[in-house]
């Protein structure tokens, strides 16, 4: 990517030269605003190059981040994690950034609820392809009962105005080995079909991509960090459709014949709408995820002939990974641990000798030593290298070429990989030089946090919503806190944020066996820099405990994630014996997993990372 002064401001004029071609388009269709989410066809978090609408019309490029332009003024609305990057990116006299969260700043939602209280009639056309049901619930909830229509489009207007559009991508599918998956896709396919006649419903429309990869055990490369590529499928009481213009080797049609049939992208709607048809003949039903698909897909079946309802089933069989997969991921770790081991040894190394290194710098230093790793097939995520106050951006954008890293200062490294039959997230945080006192204390209430919830013990039932709080104990203490929530699930070579459990405040669903979940506390002060510590734990029963008086099963948190934490950084004399003895076991597992791999200045500085006193 060509980051250079000039390439930005070509960049923001073909934004402008945009946004003025999409106002008149408007007028001609009478439209007095046009909302233009982040989203696309898919939901996915990461969007394709040519369906970056938003980006278009606007110039952020944050992966979220919701538009309503109106033919007089422009609106762009962003969390607490791009406010900086959106005032950096967009022209302030053309687009009102709200900061959603700040003090007297206001969402979408209620923007649109504010605006059409106005007497006016206002016609605010939306995508409806690009917009989930579950949201467009909430944008019709908010015109309820005033004169102010939201108007579907047959097409997007920014389509329409886009004249240099990127071509979709269209890289070859593959199948995935027994080996990896740990399940035929025609056996996955039969349990979804129990559940659907659990459900008595005649189709499951699926439109999310890592769903469709994850039933059909194929990856792909359309996706930036996630292996899935373009497609609808609908799985029916005797067949299974994948609908993708993606290229499909004579391997792939092999692995499942007999199990999933193909069709072209195109067709999807136009089998959508037959098979509604058919369901209305013969009284059954199409089963729609509400948080997964979108209203247009939705327009296409009448409203009886659906049953909305979230999630699917798939949703929860994918986050509830086999042994196979388990055991594919702790190897996928172990390589991620030895090539960060490795990065940081090299770090530790160059700064030693007076080597100017910059943020940039470590984080190809970082994917080197990650593509040596067998099996290695992308990042799962851009990396996140920050020094300094830049630590205190949760979500810090591309690593700088100019902030070079220095003695004193703290290094946040959130970073991931895709190998093979994995997906890994983890998160350290390093003293360049020696620490500082309240560097020192900080980090230790993070870890302390960290700590507490992976050693917590649970029974069955337990919501992410129940443990949340164990993360922030320490911090809280301290009249502390961090903004976002403490873990997410993860899939299996798949995506890195995944439904849908999670542990944060608001998580509602049980943790499950299998589920793998990541946790990671944080400390963030503008100006100062940021802390942040994250493995990725799978649940498991937790054995040698008494019956629970209920009779549910005891569960724990397993570690997936194999990487020191920073002995120089930790305040020893505040860790309780319990929390000292967890993290003197977990250095233990480090070594062992890691060590027999590493030599020479790699396993001294392991050794000396894990040693067992302070």
């Amino acid at each position: 990517m060509d980051d250079s002064p000039a390439s930005a401001s070509a960049s923001a004029s073909s934004s402008t030269r945009r946004l003025a071609a999409l106002r008149r388009l408007m007028g001609e269709q009478g439209l007095d605003y046009l909302l233009v989410p982040s989203a696309d066809e898919h939901q996915n978090e990461y969007v394709p190059a040519h369906r970056q609408r938003r980006a278009a019309v606007t110039g952020f490029t944050g992966s979220a981040g919701d538009a309503a332009i109106g033919i007089e003024d422009a609106h762009l609305f962003v969390d607490s994690r791009y406010h900086l990057q959106a005032e950096q990116e967009v022209e302030p006299s053309v687009f009102h950034v709200h900061k959603v969260g700040a003090a007297d700043e206001i969402e979408l939602v209620e923007w649109l609820r504010r605006l059409a209280k106005d007497e006016r009639t206002l016609r605010i056309g939306f995508d409806p392809f690009v917009t989930a049901l579950s949201a467009h619930e909430r944008l019709a909830t908010a015109v309820n009962g005033t004169s102010t229509k939201l108007v579907p489009l047959e097409q997007n207007p920014v389509d329409q105005v886009w004249s240099d559009r990127p071509v979709p991508p269209r890289g070859a599918v593959y199948a995935l080995p027994a080996d990896v998956t740990g399940e035929p896709a025609a056996e996955k396919l039969a349990r979804v079909r129990a559940a659907m006649g659990e459900q008595r419903v005649t189709a499951l429309v699926l439109t999310r991509l890592d769903e469709v990869a994850w039933l059909t055990n194929l990856r792909g490369s359309d996706i930036p960090y996630n292996p899935v590529f373009e497609a609808y499928l609908i799985v029916e009481p005797a067949l299974a459709t994948c609908f993708t213009d993606n290229p499909l080797p004579a391997a792939v049609r092999q692995a499942l014949a007999g199990a999933v049939a193909f069709a072209p992208y195109a067709e999807f709607g136009a089998r959508l709408e037959a098979l509604a048809r058919e369901a209305r003949r013969q009284g059954g039903r199409l089963w729609l995820d509400s948080q997964g698909t979108s209203y247009g897909t939705r327009l296409l079946a009448d409203p009886a002939d659906v049953r909305d309802a979230a999630p699917n089933p798939v949703v929860r069989l994918k986050a509830t990974k086999n042994a196979v997969e388990i055991a594919c991921s702790r190897e996928g770790h172990v390589r991620a641990g030895l090539a960060k081991v490795r990065s940081f040894a090299r770090l530790a190394a160059l700064l030693a000798e007076g080597a100017r290194i910059t943020e940039a710098g470590y984080a190809a230093l970082l994917e080197a030593e990650y593509a040596r790793e067998e099996g290695y097939a992308d990042l799962s995520f851009a990396t996140i290298a920050a020094y300094g106050a830049n630590g205190a951006i949760v979500h810090y954008g591309t690593p700088s070429a100019e902030v070079a890293l220095a003695a004193g200062g703290l290094l946040l490294v959130d970073s991931g990989i895709q190998i093979r039959g994995a997906t890994t997230d983890d998160t350290r945080t390093i003293a360049l030089g020696e620490p500082s006192a309240p560097q020192r204390a900080r980090y230790t209430d993070v870890l302390r946090g960290h700590i507490r919830l992976a050693m917590q013990v649970f029974p069955e039932g337990t919501t992410g919503q129940h443990l949340d709080a164990l993360a922030r104990s320490a911090l809280w203490n301290e009249g502390l806190d961090f903004g976002h929530g403490t873990g997410h699930g993860v899939g299996a070579f798949l995506n890195v944020h995944e439904g849908p459990h999670g542990i944060t405040p608001r998580s509602a669903v049980p943790l499950e066996p299998g589920m793998i979940v990541s946790n990671e506390p944080g400390y963030y002060l503008p100006g100062w820099g940021g802390i942040r510590l994250e493995n990725l734990y799978v649940v498991e029963e937790a054995a040698g405990l008494p019956p629970h008086p209920a009779g549910r099963r005891w569960l724990r948190f397993s570690a997936l994630t194999m990487i020191p934490f920073d002995r120089r950084l930790i305040d020893w004399p505040r860790l309780s014996r319990e929390e000292a003895a967890w993290l003197v076991g977990y250095h233990g597992q480090v070594r062992e997993r890691l060590l027999p791999h590493l030599e020479g200045r790699y396993g001294a500085w392991l050794a000396d990372a894990c040693a067992a006193l302070p």
